[in-house]
């Protein structure tokens, strides 16, 4: 009994936590560079940048990090030709799907490091969306952000 408390205990603790959260959105100029916008309909391109922070108790190693930009009405945003699939989530056993995602190299210190959601077409919604970020299934950090 004492041994399974103390290993719930090591997985709560290994957690790796995401903070520091900045999003940035882009529109594609003709010129194929990109500009900041605020505007969703002009919106081509998110980034979510975001620090992995120090854990001294989690393994080091490969990571797979999963970013899911869910939209005002929650339908979580990608497609199969962006790159979107699904992933399972450790606590639950639920398949999730995600927009993008990215196997980092994490070394029990704090990691910075963005994820970017690429679309040719120009169709999001205004509204408040939501920017979750999950490592190897389980849930790090999340914030939001507004799309006018």
């Amino acid at each position: 009994m004492q041994q399974q408390k103390f290993e719930a205990t090591v997985a709560t603790a290994s957690v790796l936590k995401a903070e520091y959260f900045k999003v940035t959105s882009f529109k594609k100029r003709n010129n194929d560079k990109y500009a900041e916008t605020a505007m969703a309909k002009k919106t081509n391109k998110i980034d979510v940048c975001f620090s992995i922070m120090e854990n001294k108790i989690a393994k080091a190693g490969d990571k797979s990090v999963y970013l899911r930009i869910v939209e005002p009405g929650g339908k979580v945003i990608g497609s199969g030709m962006s790159g979107s699939s699904t992933f399972k989530v450790t606590a639950t056993n639920e398949e999730m799907q995600y927009t993008t995602t990215k196997t980092s190299s994490y070394n029990n210190e704090k990691t910075d490091m963005c994820l970017t959601f690429e679309q040719e077409e120009r169709n999001l919604a205004s509204g408040t969306y939501n920017a979750e970020v999950y490592v190897d299934g389980v849930l790090s950090g999340a914030t939001t952000f507004v799309l006018r």
